[in-house]
C-alpha cells in the first residue's frame, strides 16, 4: 500500500502577505493612513521589552484603536491574522 503524503501547507511571507491583505482590504487596509499603520506597528513591538518584560498598556492602546476598525467579536477571532497582517505591511502597501 502507499503511503499519502501529507498535503503541503507551507506559505511563504509574500503569499501569506498578500493573502491577509486580500481578506482585511476593505475593512481595514483600505482605511489606514501610513500614520495609523506605524502606530498600530510600535504598539505591536513595544508590547515586550526584553529587559522589562510584558508591557500591557501597548496592547491596550493597539486594542482601543483597533476597535475604530472592527467589532469586538471579530477581534477576538481574528486578533492573530490582525496583527500579522499589520506587522507585514509598508506605508507603499497602502497606496496599492
Amino acid at each position: 500500500m502507499d503511503k499519502m503524503e501529507p498535503e503541503k501547507t507551507d506559505t511563504s511571507p509574500d503569499e501569506l502577505k498578500r493573502s491577509l491583505m486580500d481578506r482585511y482590504r476593505e475593512t481595514l487596509i483600505g482605511r489606514l493612513t501610513p500614520r495609523d499603520l506605524e502606530e498600530f506597528q510600535s504598539y505591536i513591538r513595544d508590547q515586550y521589552d526584553p529587559a522589562k518584560g510584558w508591557d500591557t498598556r501597548y496592547r491596550l492602546k493597539f486594542e482601543e484603536k483597533l476597535r475604530h476598525y472592527f467589532h469586538e467579536e471579530i477581534m477576538r477571532r481574528e486578533i492573530s491574522s490582525i496583527e500579522t497582517v499589520l506587522l507585514l505591511l509598508t506605508p507603499e502597501d497602502l497606496a496599492a
